[in-house]
């Protein structure tokens, strides 16, 4: 039987996204540029595998987050639904797991954004893109811009992703522009025939690719996280996910194909692929402006996804204070800008050390690499609680009435997208474990990333017993 929680007090956030801000929010924090070079990775076949992924995760995450936080509209989102169903344990992990992917991804943005940079200038600074100088500081002011933007508010913060949403459309806008004058001149850098939209299974060289296709659409629980600082949610919530999803999916397929036929076969990288398709046609086209705009709106439009992530991701310590499994320091707000500062403050300091380990005595791929598929098994892990925790509410008739017809009329509908769901999520997580094509030391990666993950969990482990010990 769950546990129950009578203590909890929430102090007053303060309600500042609309339906406009929450679209935007979803964009940016979902559109993550690399993904799209990783993705093309795959060559014509990813566009296959988009399809297969927004049918098989991106819509039922999509009515399973519309569903719960319908029934539950409260801050938290997830982690609440997974404690209801399963109780207090369960939920921390879900919100510790969670709250670790985003911490062990966010270098990996950090690392796009810095890339990015050095292509505003042609080719003129590339060689810094492993100085660890230009890395430490470029990065590590960004993330404590973005962690004070937060702290002075909500209203402040929610500039950056705002502003980053705008940017991923003109920065897509722009690569099919460019894209579709450069292949309108040149040959494509990737031949097509039919046979080539059919991915091969059996590359485990490539396959592990799909684990970051899947990753690539996560984001829409992030709003619901959030529900206590969104005006009328369980209104705005649902509506925002209809849109931004249909955005997402447009962008995603787009991007990836323009990217496709501009870059020669083999050559996209995996980190920076999007600016470096810039910079070629630029030179291609001998507009080198193309190059510097292009980045400098990747640079952006990134900058948004680490906005938006830290802006939620800040949430998941605050709510797990309130609920006295982390010291109560993290359930506080700050008196003048009802922001959860500590919490705030804490996530800057971790992804600071996280992001100075990880360059430590690595090149920027490998980093990116272990860092991104140890995010993807903790970002998953919370997402198979969460949808089995949707069969559950709907099983309990928990909460308020069902909110979506689809659930009202049909109960196969319930274990359809539950299935779907959680299948894709458990795949993508065991492919998350299997070095790629770019990987040397395929044994120490494993190693890396597999002991990672379980490491940090059991960190976790650790502080959820200890609190629970000291309180009894």
């Amino acid at each position: 039987m769950q546990e129950k929680n009578v203590n909890r007090t929430e102090p007053q956030l303060h309600r500042a996204l609309n339906i406009k801000d929450l679209v935007l929010l979803n964009i940016s924090c979902i559109i993550g540029l690399s993904g799209l070079a990783q993705a093309a990775q795959f060559g014509f076949a990813s566009l296959s595998l988009f399809f297969l992924a927004i049918f098989t995760f991106l819509i039922p995450s999509g009515l399973i987050v519309t569903e719960l936080n319908a029934r539950m509209p409260e801050e938290g989102g997830f982690y609440l639904w997974t404690r209801e169903a399963f109780g207090d344990l369960h939920g921390y992990l879900a919100a510790w797991s969670y709250w670790l992917s985003t911490i062990v991804w966010l270098p990996t943005v950090l690392m796009l954004v810095s890339i990015s940079c050095l292509y505003i200038f042609g080719d003129k600074f590339l060689g810094l893109a492993d100085s660890p100088s230009y890395n430490i500081l470029l990065c590590l002011g960004i993330v404590w811009l973005v962690t004070f933007l937060n702290i002075v508010g909500m209203e402040r913060a929610k500039w950056v992703q705002n502003i980053g949403g705008i940017a991923i459309w003109l920065c897509i806008g722009m690569l099919i522009a460019v894209g579709i004058v450069f292949i309108s001149n040149n040959a494509s850098g990737h031949q097509f025939s039919p046979n080539l939209l059919i991915p091969d299974v059996t590359d485990f060289s490539i396959l592990p690719y799909f684990a970051v296709i899947a990753l690539n659409f996560g984001g829409l629980e992030l709003a619901p996280v959030m529900a206590g600082e969104i005006i009328n949610p369980k209104k705005n919530i649902p509506r925002a996910i209809v849109i931004s999803s249909i955005a997402v999916s447009l962008i995603y397929m787009a991007g990836t194909l323009m990217l496709i036929l501009i870059s020669p076969e083999g050559e996209i990288g995996i980190i920076e692929g999007v600016a470096q398709a810039f910079h070629q046609v630029g030179i291609a086209l001998e507009i080198p402006e193309i190059g510097a705009i292009g980045a400098i709106l990747v640079a952006i439009s990134t900058l948004g996804l680490l906005g938006g992530w830290m802006t939620g991701n800040a949430r998941m310590p605050y709510v797990v204070g309130l609920d006295h499994y982390l010291p109560e320091a993290f359930g506080k707000v700050h008196p003048k800008w009802g922001s959860p500062y500590i919490s705030l403050l804490m996530q800057g300091i971790v992804l600071s050390l996280l992001f100075l380990g990880s360059i430590a005595g690595a090149t920027v791929e490998e980093a990116f690499l272990v860092l991104l598929d140890m995010s993807i098994i903790l970002y998953f892990i919370p997402f198979l609680y969460m949808f089995a925790a949707f069969a559950w509410h709907l099983k309990k008739s928990t909460g308020e009435e069902i909110f979506l017809a689809i659930f009202q009329r049909s109960r196969a509908a319930v274990w359809i997208v539950t299935i779907l769901g959680f299948g894709t999520t458990l795949i993508a997580t065991i492919l998350a474990v299997i070095p790629t094509k770019d990987i040397e030391n395929k044994e120490l990666f494993i190693i890396k990333v597999l002991g990672g993950a379980v490491l940090l969990i059991g960190v976790g482990l650790i502080v959820y017993y200890l609190k629970k010990r000291n309180e009894n």
